[in-house]
Formats: structure tokens, sequence, C-alpha cells
């Protein structure tokens, strides 16, 4: 067995929280330099605990000047990784700064890339990467290892983005808990679901409203994020009983507290990769209603953790929801498995050994 890199630079200039929470486990085992922009971490983490490790430094990174390239190099050469770990960035100052740094490290380090999203959504996502690719082709080609989010985003991977060849460098990960509540929230008497995030043509809201227009009345239900698709159905949502929409960004203590009110995580997405706002439900012990679609599907057992429904299928959904709205030995069956999950294949210390393993 090949013994455990014992030096690991973790490069996220975006999922700040996710790559703090995977350093900090990975810093059990190995010294680790995690390389970010401090301001967002300590934003997403105002009104939270942050976690620390003794063997975790942070260094502040904007990824946005030659000067801060020349930075990250400058701790590359000096650190002298075994492993240098990049969240794979979106914008093209950034992914040029993860290409050149993948190249200068190749000589001595082991290079690694997690791809978040595969393939990138419709909308705001798809321009952006469209832009960037050239860039992230290099990278991908580039790294020694790739990990992706479950099978369902490796099977992503390869049947849309390589046209059904097979890498053999892809290693499958789980997306770690996240946004946590700093104290556990005891259930509602009345069922309460949540929808929240930057809301897009793919996150299904049309879906949804379709779902509830067919519930008289709908349970408790709340809209809150920001985004175009959000912009053009706030009229048509607001207007139904017993749902409340917000059309603002969250900062991250506000997911968390409303994701800790409800019983329930709505995801009727009409496509999708991996899920953080998932992971933060059963962070927080509540289950999931949400589309069979993407690694959506890799995580969530129907009837254990969760509910499936069909994509696009808004007659199945708000049969889901009325079922959960109308049970509650089925809600608190599955708000306990959603903590099961939690606590076992979504803990980051789990995750931490096998990506050392993957190394």
């Amino acid at each position: 067995m090949t013994p455990w890199p014992t030096r690991i630079i973790m490069v996220a200039p975006h999922y700040q929280e996710y790559a703090l929470r995977l350093s900090v486990a990975l810093a059990a085992h190995a010294k680790v330099l995690l390389v970010l922009d401090r301001t967002v971490l300590d934003a997403e983490f105002a009104g939270r605990t942050m976690p620390a490790a003794p063997k975790l430094r942070i260094r502040h990174n904007r990824f946005a000047t030659p000067g801060e390239l020349t930075r990250l190099g400058a701790d590359l050469l000096r650190f002298r990784p075994q492993v240098l770990h990049w969240q794979e960035p979106s914008g093209f100052i950034k992914a040029a700064m993860a290409d050149t740094t993948l190249t200068l490290a190749k000589p001595f380090a082991r290079t690694a890339i997690t791809i978040h999203d595969p393939v990138p959504h419709v909308g705001r996502d798809a321009r952006v990467a469209a832009r960037l690719a050239p860039l992230r082709r290099f990278g991908r080609a580039w790294a020694d290892r790739l990990f992706l989010h479950g099978a369902a985003c490796a099977a992503q991977y390869r049947d849309d983005y390589l046209g059904g060849r097979d890498d053999p460098r892809v290693r499958l990960t789980d997306h770690g808990v996240l946004l946590a509540a700093e104290a556990a929230v005891p259930p509602q008497e009345a069922f309460r679901a949540v929808l929240v995030g930057r809301m897009e043509a793919y996150k299904g809201l049309a879906v949804l409203a379709d779902a509830l227009d067919r519930l008289d009345p709908p349970p408790m239900v709340e809209i809150a994020g920001e985004g175009p698709e959000l912009d053009r159905l706030a009229h048509r949502l607001g207007a139904l009983p017993n749902v409340s929409v917000e059309p603002r960004y969250l900062p991250a203590v506000d997911l968390s507290r409303r994701i800790a009110a409800a019983d329930a995580l709505l995801l009727p997405y009409t496509e999708a990769s991996q899920s953080g706002v998932l992971a933060a439900a059963f962070a927080n012990g509540r289950f999931v209603i949400a589309s069979a679609v993407g690694g959506i599907v890799d995580v969530v057992e129907d009837g254990v953790n969760g509910l499936l429904v069909p994509p696009g299928d808004p007659v199945a959904l708000a049969d889901a929801i009325r079922g959960a709205s109308d049970d509650p030995a089925l809600r608190q069956r599955l708000r306990e498995g959603a903590q099961r999950t939690a606590e076992t294949r979504l803990g980051w210390a789990g995750i931490a050994a096998r990506m050392l393993d993957d190394y």
C-alpha cells in the first residue's frame, strides 16, 4: 500500500466551506496549506464557528492579479507539497492560475482537481464554461487525479465530456456535510419545506409551481434566494396560500437556519451534478424531496433519507409533498435516515481517508 502523503496544498478559488472542512479532515493525517480568499471564507462563517486544525495553515489569495499568481507559485515552491489539489475554478484568470501551478508542480507533486460540475448547467454556468473551455480542458488533461462526486457525475463526465471514453484517473468522492446549525433544532409539528439558493432554470422552480398548484391548499413552503427563475415566477408562487417567497441573497448562516427550521429541502431539479444544499440538509438531519437526476441519486435513497420523483413531473412531486405532509411517522423515519447518512457516508473524516488512499 502506498504511504499517504504528508504535505498537501489545497487551492480553492470557490467552494470555500467545502475546501476548509475537507482540509481540516486531511490535516488529521498531513500538513495542509489551504489557499483561498480569506475574506470570502470569513463572510461564509459570519455568525458560525469556523473549524480549525493544528496542522492546517490558511493563506489568503484573491486569485485576481499576476502578483497573486506569483505568491501562489512561491507558496508552492516553499511548501513543496506531495499533492497539489485544486477545486476546479470558474473564471478565466483563476483557470489560468490553476493550469500554471499544475504545470509548475508536476515535477515534484501529484496533482488533483475536484470537478464539481463535470458538464455545466444550462444558463449562466454554460456561458462561463464556454469561455473557459480551452483552459479547463488543459487542467483536466494535465492532472494526475480527477475527483467527482459519485457514480452519476463520473458517468456524466465520461459520456458527455469524454464522448463515452473511460478515464483511469477518475476517483469517486462524496460531497461532505455543510452548513450544520450551531445547535440542533427540533422539528415543528406542522410540515414545512424549503427551497433555497440561486434560482436558475435547472432548479425546477416551474415544476414546483405546477406541483403546488395541485395541492389545495399546499403545506407551508418557503422559497428564498435570487436568480432569473425566481424573478420570473415570484408573483405566481407568492400568490399561493402557505407559500412565502423571499427574493434576496442569503448568507450562509441564514441558509443554515432556514434548512434547520424545516422538515424537508425541496430539490425539484431538471438536471444536477452534486448538490451542496443536499449535503446541508443532511447535516441538519433534514430529508429531501428531490428529482431522481444526476448526482442526487447517488446520495438519496428513496424512502430512507428522502423521497425521489421523476424530473419534470409535477404530479409525482405534488404526491411526494402531500405524502410527507400527511405522515409524521414517515417524516421522522426520513429525518433519522438523513442524519445517519450525514454521520457515515458524508462525514469528512471518512471522505479524507478515502481521498488520501486515492492520491
